[in-house]
C-alpha cells in the first residue's frame, strides 16, 4: 500500500511539473542588473505586454521576494499588500499603481544601505506568468563620485587667494 501511495504522488508530481512547463511558469527568468548609492533609490524592473493584461489585471499576482525569500512587497489584483513585510523593507518599498495596467509591477527601494545588495526576485502568475530577477550592487557615495563633497566657501576663498598670490608673484 505504501508503494502505490508513493507512485501516486510521484504522479501527481510529474503532471504538476507538466502543467507548470506547459504554462510558462518555468520559462528563463530575465536577468537585470541595477547599480545604487547608499541613501539614494534604485528601482527593480518587473513586467509583461500591457497587451496579456487587458481588463484582467485581477487575475495578476506579482510576488516581490529577495534571495533569501523575505517578502519585499506583493500586489494581488492590482493592490499593494504589504503586511507581512520583512521589517528590513518596511517603510522603503514604492510601487506604482498608475502602471499596473500597462504591465508594469516594478518597485522602487529607497535609503539604500550596503546590506540591500542581493538578488530580488518577482514573479508575475496570472493568465500570463514572468519572472524576473534583479541583481542590486549599492556603492558608497552618490552618482558614483564617492564620498567627495562640494568645497567650502572657506576653501574656494583659500584657493583663490593663492592663486591670486602667484599671479601677482
Amino acid at each position: 500500500m505504501f508503494y502505490h501511495k508513493s507512485l501516486i504522488q510521484q504522479g501527481w508530481y510529474i503532471i504538476s511539473v507538466l502543467l507548470l512547463d506547459f504554462t510558462g511558469a518555468f520559462s528563463d527568468p530575465v536577468r537585470v542588473t541595477v547599480k545604487g548609492f547608499v541613501g539614494e533609490s534604485a528601482v527593480f524592473p518587473c513586467s509583461i505586454p500591457d497587451s496579456e493584461i487587458q481588463d484582467k489585471i485581477e487575475k495578476f499576482n506579482v510576488h516581490w521576494r529577495d534571495n533569501e525569500d523575505k517578502l519585499v512587497c506583493d500586489i494581488i489584483a492590482s493592490n499593494r499588500t504589504c503586511t507581512d513585510q520583512d521589517p528590513k523593507y518596511k517603510f522603503r518599498v514604492e510601487t506604482f499603481p498608475d502602471e499596473y495596467k500597462k504591465g508594469n509591477f516594478s518597485i522602487k527601494l529607497n535609503s539604500l544601505q550596503k546590506t540591500d545588495a542581493r538578488e530580488y526576485i518577482c514573479h508575475i502568475t496570472g493568465p500570463s506568468q514572468n519572472h524576473t530577477i534583479t541583481e542590486l550592487h549599492v556603492e558608497d557615495g552618490q552618482h558614483g563620485r564617492g564620498n567627495h563633497r562640494k568645497p567650502s566657501s572657506t576653501m574656494l576663498f583659500i584657493s583663490f587667494f593663492l592663486i591670486a598670490i602667484l599671479m601677482l608673484s
